[in-house]
């Protein structure tokens, strides 16, 4: 009898410790910081979504100013469209990377605080068998089942502990269920903070190129002093130049695959199977047939700009090929460009070259250093209007400008 009052104790005291410390062991994050943070997050998606807004209405301005840069006023308001789109660009990616901070701060805040609560659950767990372990049920249950008077009290007991201890490990396995599905949100919140990273990257771009505006805005002014007739001059130039040079293109092109063909120079052409990037930057200030290229009433864009690209960058060969034209205009203002014909009718063009060190008739490789960038206004192969130092790649094929994107790693 004695035993059975020392076991029946034993239980009730074990159980009035459980429910004692149940309490402590919810770990459900409700705490005043985690409401803050809630808040903050809240209030940078109602700033995101503002900008966004604000962010539409110049997008529906553009398409109103681009209808009209074939005028010095329109080409005025169009860059001036583009730059405060640009703006709201930026403002909109710095807060949405502050809205996926604040998201994993509060992820983590909240694994933090179930982990802990995982290893009390663990600890309580492991202190009810050791508990069990030194009450040695099993090796008095023949005494205590023979004192009839106690049978029902040391079954009840034990139903009860044995209800605490399935409801403690299932309360475990919720907890690490929900560990689990805080660790994927939080992989799927960092994979987001690298996408914002990449978007980072092309408002880096965007940056520069609103830069670049600003510059090709104050020498359009400064060249046109104002004035519309001297802006449809300049265009009528421009647009003279722009297709002398894709006549001489398309034609050197098909000059050059002539000579290769009866000198059985293409078999050199075939050595690589893919290309490279001709400067270490990656940053496009301005895409394929680019929707805000400033001259696209006239001419699409037949290329990309690679931008962070300073004066003097070593340009190297995309690919192995021949070299079908040097274009130097010296210090006379003028556009340098160098010509390469490769494999499968593809060429390449590599425009407002400051200088060229090969020359025409011969070949290259992959890799290659054919010449050095430049682009800076007023210097020597910049061309007309160039709006700072950066590279002119074309790719071509068969004659025909396509996307360099399409084709770059």
């Amino acid at each position: 009898m004695i035993k059975s009052v020392k076991s029946r104790g034993f239980i009730i005291n074990l159980i009035l410790i459980i429910f004692l410390l149940l309490p402590l062991l919810v770990g459900a994050v409700s705490d005043d910081d985690l409401d803050l943070l809630q808040d903050e997050i809240k209030l940078k998606q109602n700033q995101i979504t503002e900008l966004k807004k604000q962010k539409e209405q110049y997008e529906q301005s553009l398409t109103q100013t681009r209808q009209q840069i074939s005028t010095l006023n329109g080409q005025i308001s169009n860059l001036d469209n583009v730059m405060a789109k640009l703006s709201l660009e930026v403002q909109t990616l710095n807060l949405e990377k502050e809205e996926v901070d604040l998201q994993v701060m509060n992820l983590n805040y909240q694994i933090e605080a179930n982990t802990e609560d995982v290893v009390d659950y663990q600890d309580q767990i492991s202190g009810i068998l050791r508990l069990l372990n030194r009450t040695n049920y099993h090796s008095n249950f023949i005494s205590i089942i023979s004192q009839n008077d106690s049978i029902g009290t040391f079954f009840e007991s034990l139903n009860q502990l044995n209800r605490i201890t399935s409801n403690l490990k299932a309360k475990l396995n919720e907890l690490l269920d929900k560990q689990n599905e805080l660790s994927r949100q939080q992989n799927l919140l960092l994979q987001k903070k690298d996408q914002l990273e990449e978007l980072n990257i092309k408002l880096a771009q965007n940056i520069e190129k609103m830069d670049n505006e600003k510059v090709y805005k104050s020498n359009l002014l400064y060249v046109t002093r104002g004035e519309e007739s001297e802006f449809q001059t300049l265009i009528n130039q421009l647009k003279a130049e722009q297709d002398a040079i894709d006549n001489e293109i398309y034609s050197l092109e098909i000059e050059a695959r002539k000579k290769l063909y009866e000198a059985n120079g293409e078999d050199f052409l075939s050595s690589e199977s893919g290309f490279i990037w001709p400067v270490p930057s990656r940053k496009v200030t301005a895409t394929f047939h680019d929707p805000d290229y400033p001259y696209r009433h006239i001419f699409e864009h037949p290329a990309i700009d690679i931008g962070s690209t300073p004066q003097r960058t070593p340009v190297r060969a995309v690919k192995s090929g021949y070299v079908a034209k040097v274009r130097d205009t010296g210090n006379s203002g003028g556009y340098n460009y160098i010509m390469l014909v490769h494999n499968e009718g593809l060429s390449t063009v590599y425009g407002h070259l400051n200088s060229m060190i090969v020359a025409e008739d011969t070949f290259v490789v992959q890799g290659e250093i054919i010449g050095y960038s430049g682009g800076m206004p007023g210097t020597a192969g910049a061309g007309n209007l160039t709006t700072g130092p950066h590279l002119h790649l074309e790719f071509r094929k068969n004659g025909i400008p396509v996307n360099p994107l399409s084709y770059l790693p």
